[in-house]
Order: C-alpha cells, then sequence, then structure tokens
C-alpha cells in the first residue's frame, strides 16, 4: 500500500486555505457575514483561498484512480459511499440546527430541502444546499460516477489507458469549444492530473508525462483565465502570476509525492489529519458564516476566531471519531445491502452480454 502522508497534510492544507478564505473574505464580501469587515493585510493572502478546491479535486483524483485501480465497480461504489455519506448525514442535520437557530434569508432551509440534500442529488433537481460548500461534491459524485462505470463495463485494465489520453478529450473539446461540457473541461482538468500523477507513482511512461503536461497547462490556463473575473466581481485586484504560482506548487507537491523519500515519507498523525479535513470541510462555512455574525466584531475578531476554528476542529474531530471510526461497521452493512448486490446483478448482468457479444463476433 503507497504512503500518502504528504497528501493526507496537503488536504489539511487545502481545509485551512479554504476555511480561511471563507471566514476572512468570501463571508464577507456576500453578506452572509454582516458584523465584521475585511482586514486589509490579510485579504491579500486568503484571498486566493478558493483555490483549495483545486488542490482538493487533484488529490480526489489521485486517491480515487488507485482506489479504483483493484476494486470491482461494486467494491468502488460502496467505499466511495462510505467515505462520502455519513460525515456528509451529520453535517447536514448540525448545519440545518444552526440555521434554523440563526439562519438569515441567506442561509435559512426548508424541510424538504434537507430531506432532498440526503441523497446528494439536490443540485441536480433544482434545488439548493444545505451549505453552498456542497456544490463541490457535485463534481466529486459526477467523477465517481464516471470511474464506476468504467468499472462496471469491465474496463478496469485500461484505466491508465483512458486517463493518459482523457487531456487529449480535453483539448479537443477546447478547441471545438465544449470545455465547459461535464468531464470535457473546467475542474476535471484537476481531477485528471491526480489521476495521472497516480499513475506515474506506479510506472514512468513518457505518455502519461506529455498527457501530465498537457494537463498542466490546462490547469494553468483555466485558473489564471478568471483573474478578470475575479477582480470584476470582487472589487479586489488578483494576480495571475500569483495564481499560476499556486497552481504550479500543487504540481510540486504531487512531484514530490510521487518520489521516492515522498512515498516513503512518514509524518506524524497523518491518518487523522488527513481524516479530519472532509469534516472540516463540510461544517466550516455557513455555521461559522452564522457564528461570526451573532458574536464577532472589528474589537473581539481574533478571539471570536480563535473560538470558532477550535469548535469547528472538536466538531469535525467528534463527527470522525464517532461516525466515521466507531460506526463503520454499521455503514459498510448499510451500503452492502443497499448498493452491493443490486450493483453486483448489474455488474454480472452486462458481464454476460458482454460473454454474448464475444461469442457472436467469433
Amino acid at each position: 500500500m503507497k504512503r500518502l502522508e504528504l497528501l493526507d497534510y496537503g488536504r489539511f492544507f487545502a481545509a485551512i486555505i479554504v476555511v480561511s478564505f471563507h471566514y476572512t473574505f468570501n463571508g464577507i464580501a456576500n453578506g452572509k457575514i454582516s458584523s465584521i469587515s475585511h482586514i486589509p493585510s490579510v485579504i491579500d493572502v486568503t484571498k486566493y483561498g478558493y483555490l483549495g478546491v483545486e488542490l482538493f479535486f487533484m488529490i480526489s483524483g489521485y486517491v480515487v484512480f488507485i482506489s479504483a485501480k483493484n476494486r470491482s465497480a461494486t467494491e468502488f461504489a460502496i467505499n466511495r459511499a462510505i467515505r462520502l455519506y455519513p460525515a456528509y448525514w451529520i453535517a447536514i442535520l448540525f448545519t440545518s440546527f444552526f440555521a434554523m437557530l440563526w439562519g438569515s434569508d441567506s442561509m435559512s432551509v426548508t424541510l424538504f430541502q434537507v430531506i432532498l440534500n440526503f441523497s446528494m442529488l439536490q443540485s441536480f433537481v433544482g434545488v439548493g444546499h444545505v451549505d453552498g460548500v456542497y456544490w463541490t461534491l457535485v463534481y466529486e459524485i459526477t467523477f465517481y460516477i464516471a470511474v464506476f462505470f468504467l468499472l462496471l463495463c469491465g474496463l478496469q485494465k485500461q484505466l491508465n489507458s483512458i486517463f493518459i489520453y482523457w487531456p487529449a478529450l480535453f483539448c479537443m473539446s477546447f478547441a471545438l469549444g465544449l470545455q465547459n461540457t461535464p468531464y470535457l473541461g473546467g475542474y476535471y482538468y484537476y481531477f485528471s492530473a491526480g489521476a495521472i500523477f497516480a499513475i506515474l507513482s506506479y510506472k514512468f511512461s513518457w505518455r502519461a508525462a506529455f498527457s501530465l503536461l498537457t494537463t498542466y497547462s490546462l490547469c494553468m490556463h483555466y485558473s489564471t483565465g478568471k483573474t478578470h473575473h475575479l477582480t470584476e466581481s470582487t472589487g479586489i485586484e488578483y494576480s495571475s502570476v500569483a495564481i499560476g504560482f499556486i497552481v504550479s506548487l500543487f504540481f510540486i507537491i504531487f512531484l514530490y509525492q510521487n518520489s521516492k523519500n515522498g512515498l516513503s515519507l512518514r509524518l506524524p498523525m497523518s491518518r487523522t489529519v488527513g481524516a479530519l479535513t472532509y469534516p472540516i470541510y463540510l461544517i466550516h462555512a455557513h455555521f461559522g458564516y452564522m457564528f461570526l455574525s451573532e458574536f464577532a466584531t472589528d474589537d473581539n475578531i481574533m478571539t471570536v476566531y480563535s473560538l470558532l476554528i477550535t469548535l469547528v476542529l472538536v466538531t469535525s474531530l467528534t463527527i470522525h471519531i464517532v461516525i466515521e471510526k466507531h460506526l463503520h461497521h454499521v455503514w459498510k452493512k448499510l451500503f452492502n445491502f443497499v448498493l452491493g448486490r443490486p450493483f453486483s446483478l448489474a455488474q454480472k448482468a452486462l458481464s454476460r452480454i458482454q460473454m454474448a457479444y464475444v461469442d457472436r463476433s467469433s
């Protein structure tokens, strides 16, 4: 099993910069934090914290490729469901509770909205997220669905080639102006980059290296291309050079991860640090906005920030230990029952169809 301790720390770093972005900049800019104002010297740095999402997606591409490489479609689906849903369900209840106490019009929730959010498919039917940060889960779940169907179709042995040639599809879609189509551009560049890094961690190939270089160019173009829009929409100056530097730094982290030293690196409490990231991400935003609006002023802001971050960390640790670790066997049984049998039957049926097709062809 590969050591991914650097990426566990990378996850935590991504979460921290996203939290900093939301608490010190974005929440104030979008009006969800109403009691404090920007600190110019702080937001000069934290305004770039949104790029933590890009790092999340790269890490997801890396980890999901490794997860899929030696699993059946059913095993992959169950593994991903256990990873995604339990903490997410608790986060919905957590955020909804505080939305009922402190939620303004922009953060209020309805019972129907809460119930539909439990599926994680709410955006596909036009229902709002309980917490705005859930928008990233749409990308995660669509990526997982694509990998699941590749495995269901018996293409496990072709995963390397599929991911290596994915950037060629990106280039074609870019030339045709289709880069906003799902799987053909945007944040999917980062999933692709992570997956190709995972391929290269097993064995170097020039095809994969060229694909990675192509994806790096696309990531740079996509992220730096938003500079003008960010400046215009926020009224705060963004630097394309700074964005390009940060994106390049993400790629450097992965290059080191794939080195001999990176693959053998041992970091203290890396599993716990990495595991905390998902609960932190799920609960921090709207809860933090509401907490700051209720208790923070420009005079006590550092004290309230410290208290808020402590609350988020303690709550996240509790979710991880109680919900994700201690109840893991419960979720495994649940998803084995809900997903295991139907997906296994679907996989067997598809295998029979493929065998029948091969027999007819021969």
